[in-house]
């Protein structure tokens, strides 16, 4: 009986020290509704690729070659400096293996060029912020 209740004891104590980490706080996006926007993409490819649902792109970013090529239907590829004005932002959304962590998914309102007031959504790092 008492070499239970001495390892008992023993696992309180060593159960003293550790300490649950408190809970990181919930990622935040960099844009906010209603900022103006330029669309750009990477210096190699400045194109842009616009999805008609954040779904459709997060998809693409985690698909094989074969399931991206199907995808490519629900996208439009707008040119580098089309302006545009946010109106979602759903913060860490899309993950990719080309991303070191995951990106927000930007919903956006086309203001500028043949798309100009269509809803689309596009990757936080494909944007710009407008200078006035």
């Amino acid at each position: 009986m008492r070499r239970i209740a001495s390892a008992i004891f023993v696992l309180a104590l060593a159960g003293a020290g550790h300490r649950t980490p408190a809970p990181s706080p919930p990622p935040q996006c960099t844009l906010h509704q209603g900022d103006r926007i330029v669309l750009y993409g990477s210096g190699d490819d400045p194109d842009v690729l616009a999805w008609d649902s954040r779904f459709r792109l997060r998809s693409y970013h985690t698909a094989s070659f074969d399931e991206a090529a199907q995808l490519l239907p629900h996208a439009v590829l707008e040119a580098p400096g089309t302006r545009a004005q946010v109106v979602a932002c759903v913060a860490g959304f899309v993950l990719s293996h080309s991303f070191e962590t995951a990106e927000d998914a930007i919903g956006i309102m086309i203001l500028s060029g043949p798309q100009k007031g269509v809803g689309k959504w596009v990757v936080g790092s494909d944007t710009r912020p407008e200078r006035r």
